[in-house]
């Protein structure tokens, strides 16, 4: 018999899937006060493909990196292996057919 690892969960949403792609684009703010960056991770779940995306502040958030107006570092999962992700409420919506996650926290 094989034993599995079982994570010990609250009640909430979970997502599990696997993350195909990580990319970030800088934009700068309509009240020019500055920039942000969004970044966004697609992540292969059983019934389809979703995107998880954040909005980061770069001179609040030591984990974003801007250089010279290019993104030099940004936070990312790990490629092909399993993750799951606890959505906050109300954080799961779809969009232009696409379901999106715009608050969630990793767990594995």
């Amino acid at each position: 018999m094989a034993t599995e690892n079982k994570l010990n969960l609250k009640p909430g949403v979970y997502v599990l899937g696997t993350v195909l792609s990580s990319s970030a684009t800088l934009f700068d703010r309509k009240d020019k006060s500055g920039q942000f960056v969004r970044v966004r991770h697609e992540i292969a779940t059983k019934p389809g493909v979703l995107d998880f995306e954040t909005i980061l502040d770069p001179a609040k958030d030591p984990s974003v990196k801007v250089e010279g107006g290019k993104i030099t570092a940004f936070p990312t999962y790990p490629e092909d292996k399993p993750i799951t992700l606890k959505c906050e409420p109300g954080a799961i919506r779809e969009f232009k057919g696409k379901v999106k996650i715009t608050k969630a926290e990793l767990i594995a």
